[in-house]
């Protein structure tokens, strides 16, 4: 589907029955993670980028402007009391929430936005796009296939399945009556230390009214690192007389039949519907403003043998189990997670996609456009069948411009060298804004997440500089545990293992609290400090330096801008990240930890 971009298993799961060659996919560097839900709506002139983490946060308007006050605020005990509240229904929120609750821990409250479950893959959500579809093989991505029961149909398997699989997840789990759908959460504030609660303001997704405000011990944010689309910077929007929409806002009611289609972007929700729509369009003109590296999936069906070890059980445990303790011998793969960073193995592969690419473009000169001029996986690397012949289309038209659109007109779009495009409907996809919340959160004495992370209004309200411990913990914020926080995963981790893991680790915690008479847990500021530094130590040597790339805020965009790099990111393997959350690498929890 879409980049969530976020990754991969690139260091984590070897999977035997998907280790193929470089040219195809490699069990442990298959790529995926992906942007949470919207509501799908067109773009129109009005339409206005959602206030970030806190565009609000300086302001404080969020409350009173919903109608209610801090009296309002039932007292715990109530019905509005809960023990945990998790924002967001996708694979993490629906993780924790079936952890907790098999711990015992039942009062639960989820808040998710849209109407269905799943996130990214929700019905309606950001990823009903047309050819939408996991990039990392379904038997390592779908949690809880054991339990479930469920065999994927293929290795990568599209957005509906999935889909169909987080609501089977949820009713097999039993949580379904915990979900509140279509609230969204406007604001999270922690009410001191005489109350050592926190309350959860919400919105009615679908008329705009103030809905529920209620209490909790705990606060999960679990709504995805990319809840927000990027919407591109380029004047003239609004005067566009035809169909326009951003792919994670994709107008169903659109008839892409016989018309002239302008794709802008190349990222992978680009791939994903060039692929899908070649055929139905008149013509398609892509606008790249930078080429991929792009690597085939080689899809098929799931084979009867690999269905019949499902059935056995245990196999897809087996298949998401990582060995952060390094007790088995080196897995067998065509690159490993150090390869990318290593100057010489990475230009082999780069060279071997290359020899690819020229093989199956007719094309040099349009081969020659394709071709990246950065190291492999410095920016989101493509998992997608068909791509590059896609452009031996006689009616697909690729326009390559490193200054890319920058401006649109009542017929079309024009790019830096000033040619002029005539469209009959154009199609965004310019990715997301991740790294931030989008809703103020506020903690003891005041303090906001958008300070505690870099977020202002000059980075665009990015969190480009995160203070946590293990990308779950920030001080100020008592019983906060953020989830796929930007301190907790590299940009080739597979994101559900981390959901998973992340969701035992606090459905631990909570119970371990609960046990020992503890209302509240956060780091100490040493512990803070300490992840941080370590989190900058890991980005030296590594790929994602050597280009610019969304993982560090350093895009095209950004750049001309002005805005800050992002700093403090988890670039190590995911691995390591285990060595130090359980296997107490750097200290224990009841070291790095404060309760009381």
């Amino acid at each position: 589907m879409f980049s969530y971009a976020t990754s991969g298993i690139l260091d984590t799961v070897t999977v035997t029955v998907t280790v193929v060659t470089i040219f195809q996919t490699v069990g442990e560097t298959i790529v995926a993670t992906r942007f949470e839900p919207l509501i799908a709506t067109t773009i129109k002139p009005s339409l206005k980028r959602e206030p970030r983490c806190d565009e609000a946060v300086s302001r404080r308007s969020r409350v009173p402007e919903s109608g209610h006050s801090m009296s309002q605020v039932k007292n715990p005990g109530t019905s509005n009391h809960f023990d945990v509240v998790i924002v967001g229904s996708g694979f993490s929120g629906l993780l924790c929430t079936a952890y907790l609750t098999q711990a015992g821990i039942d009062k639960v409250r989820v808040f998710e936005m849209t109407p269905s479950v799943g996130g990214v893959w929700s019905n309606g959500g950001v990823g009903a796009y047309p050819g939408a579809a996991c990039d990392v093989p379904a038997y390592t991505y779908l949690p809880f296939l054991d339990r479930t029961g469920f065999i994927p149909s293929k290795k990568y398997v599209s957005q509906p399945e999935i889909s169909g699989y987080a609501e089977l997840l949820v009713d097999h789990t039993g949580i379904r009556d915990k979900i509140r759908f279509s609230r969204k959460v406007v604001d999270l504030t922690y009410l001191g230390e005489q109350e050592k609660v926190w309350q959860v303001t919400t919105q009615n997704t679908h008329s705009g009214e103030p809905a529920e405000i209620v209490t909790c011990q705990h606060v999960v944010t679990a709504n995805g690192p990319l809840s927000s689309p990027r919407l591109p910077e380029i004047p003239g929007m609004a005067l566009f007389k035809g169909e326009s929409f951003h792919t994670a806002q994709w107008d169903q009611s659109a008839s892409l039949k016989g018309k002239r289609v302008g794709v802008v972007g190349t990222g992978a929700s680009a791939a994903q519907v060039i692929t899908a729509i070649v055929d139905e369009v008149q013509t398609l003109t892509v606008f790249q403003r930078t080429p991929t590296w792009c690597l085939p999936r080689d899809d098929e069906p799931t084979p009867p043998e690999l269905a019949e070890k499902f059935r056995a059980g245990g196999y897809g445990e087996s298949l998401r189990y990582v060995d952060w303790k390094g007790e088995l011998p080196p897995a067998e793969v065509a690159f490993s997670f150090d390869d990318l960073h290593d100057e010489q193995k990475n230009a082999a592969i780069c060279a071997q996609i290359t020899a690819r690419l020229n093989k199956e473009v007719q094309d040099p000169e349009i081969a020659k456009r394709l071709t990246p001029d950065y190291p492999f996986f410095c920016k989101r690397a493509l998992f997608i069948d068909d791509y590059y012949t896609t452009f031996n289309k006689p009616h697909v038209t690729l326009v390559d411009d490193d200054g890319g659109v920058v401006a649109v007109n009542e017929n079309g779009l024009q790019i830096a060298r000033g040619e002029t495009y005539d469209l009959d409907v154009i199609i965004y996809a310019t990715g997301f804004d991740s790294n931030f919340i989008p809703f103020r959160i506020v903690g003891r004495d005041g303090a906001t997440l958008a300070d505690k992370f870099g977020a202002n209004e000059a980075n665009n309200f990015q969190m480009t500089t995160p203070h946590s411990l293990w990308g779950m913990h920030v001080d100020q914020m008592p019983n906060l545990y953020m989830m796929i926080g930007p301190q907790s995963l590299n940009p080739v981790t597979n994101v559900t293992l981390l959901c998973e893991q992340q969701s035992k680790y606090i459905a631990e915690l909570v119970t371990k609290m609960q046990a020992a008479g503890h209302t509240q847990v956060e780091p100490t500021i040493d512990a803070v400090n300490a992840w941080t530094q370590l989190c900058n130590s890991t980005s030296k040597g590594k790929v994602w330096l050597r280009c610019n790339n969304w993982y560090m805020k350093t895009t095209k965009t950004d750049t001309n801008a002005g805005r800050e790099a992002s700093a403090g990111m988890w670039m190590a393997s995911y691995a390591d990240y285990l060595q130090h959350v359980l296997g107490e690498r750097g200290g224990s929890q009841d070291q790095l930890l404060q309760f009381s």
